[in-house]
């Protein structure tokens, strides 16, 4: 049965989850920021702050120089650990990590977006109204998966900020700089690595987390109503798409197949969940 191209008009927010993605840069620069300023007392004012004590200087004042690296570090992973990496990976959990949280609401988006195409085809007598996604168990298992895998890329993000940290403290202190001097390069190391790394991460992760919804609700509905459910690749449609991705532009994917495609880093595109009987006529389905 043949349809129109279902082109989506809202520009280069296809996914509609701009508002979500600026939220968690915001939460972003705070937390990192809060990082810089405890590094900012520790090193030069050793003032208490809220939350987590700054290292004081009579911490410091019998120590070797190895031993000064070591208990910074350590603090310096308590605070990250109490900052950045607070909470879990439970979808379910209240105490889920804060930019999981944010992926977790890109995720309800796209389930729902999923659910609302297929209706759209279909009829909503034949599909389900989707309920949240934290009470499916079709979704927890996907939303758990996604999580771990989320969570260990931030705590890597962390670990390599942690160990351009180490470095530019101990070459600080070979070289005999001032405390201002070596905060200030140490808090280098928290934007280019630790804030430019982690909104990467936030602005993938919170459209694939919407494109992955949208493709395992298509899945979850397909299991319902015994249709095969196929996805249209829809991009952005301004010049900043990467030239593959316009290739691939009005094109359907079996779920395995575009599930391959999507989350590529910065990747603004959709997909629309389509029962294989609404597919073009003359379109072919890539697997």
């Amino acid at each position: 049965m043949a349809t129109t191209k279902s082109k989506n008009p809202l520009g280069d927010d296809p996914t509609r989850t701009l508002t979500i993605r600026r939220k968690a840069v915001a939460e972003i620069k705070r937390k990192y920021t809060e990082i810089k300023r405890l590094i900012n007392q520790s090193v030069v004012t050793n003032k208490i702050f809220t939350n987590v004590d700054p290292l004081q200087k009579s911490d410091f004042v019998f120590l070797r120089s190895d031993e000064k690296l070591q208990e910074f570090d350590r603090w310096l992973q308590t605070a990250i650990n109490q900052i950045i990496l607070t909470g879990n990976v439970n979808p379910r959990s209240p105490q889920l990590n804060w930019m999981l949280q944010y992926f977790l609401e890109g995720y309800e988006r796209g389930a729902k977006k999923g659910n609302t195409q297929l209706a759209r085809f279909l009829g909503r007598n034949k599909i389900p109204v989707t309920t949240s996604v934290l009470q499916n168990p079709f979704h927890i298992d996907k939303l758990q998966l996604l999580f771990s895998r989320d969570f260990t890329q931030l705590k890597g993000i962390t670990e390599a900020m942690s160990q351009q940290i180490n470095y530019v403290l101990s070459e600080g202190l070979l070289e005999g700089l001032g405390s201002k001097k070596i905060a200030k390069n140490i808090n280098d190391r928290v934007d280019k690595i630790g804030i430019t790394r982690s909104n990467l991460l936030a602005r993938t992760e919170i459209i694939n987390t919407f494109n992955l919804a949208v493709i395992n609700e298509g899945n979850y509905i397909s299991s319902i109503i015994d249709e095969q459910i196929v996805y249209e690749w829809v991009d952005s449609g301004d010049s900043r798409v990467r030239p593959t991705h316009v290739l691939r532009d009005g094109k359907y994917y079996t779920s395995q197949k575009v599930s391959e495609l999507i989350g590529e880093p910065n990747c603004r595109c959709t997909v629309v969940a389509t029962p294989i009987s609404f597919v073009p006529d003359g379109k072919t389905v890539i697997r």
